[in-house]
């Protein structure tokens, strides 16, 4: 369902509304989450989360390790938070990065058979007797 709703462009509304229709027929004993959230949350101790980074409006810096705590751009001294009012004012970046990590997203690759077997195909049929098995193994590439 994350794929169709990704593919697809699907609002969270739409995602909901498509989850209560299977809901309403499926039979009882129905293991389908109820909503976008409850899904969404299911998905989060798989490993595949992602961590948010400040990042400089006009793409000069991260907000990072030892520049987490700075306020202004150190090369284009834009501030680093969009300027709020109201109650709460709590400081929100202007831009942030998503930093999706690689090694959870391979072990999880490497966990089923069949993607190992995909992930593992150059290793395997890396030449067969002077035949150029992928454009990898060209002299050009």
């Amino acid at each position: 369902m994350f794929t169709i709703k990704s593919n697809h462009g699907l609002s969270e509304a739409g995602y909901n509304k498509i989850i209560e229709w299977a809901r309403s027929i499926l039979p009882e004993g129905k293991r389908l989450k109820e909503n976008f959230y409850a899904a969404k949350s299911m998905m989060k101790p798989l490993g595949l989360g992602y961590q948010k980074i400040d990042m400089c409006l006009n793409f000069y810096m991260l907000y990072y390790l030892e520049n987490a705590k700075m306020a202004k751009c150190m090369i284009c001294g834009y501030s680093r938070y969009e300027p709020r009012t109201g109650r709460g004012k709590t400081l929100a970046a202007y831009k942030k990065l998503r930093y999706f990590l690689i090694i959870p997203r391979l072990q999880r690759l490497f966990m089923s058979p069949r993607t190992a077997e995909h992930m593992t195909w150059h290793q395997a049929h890396d030449t067969v007797d002077g035949v150029m098995v992928h454009p990898s193994n060209g002299e050009a590439f």
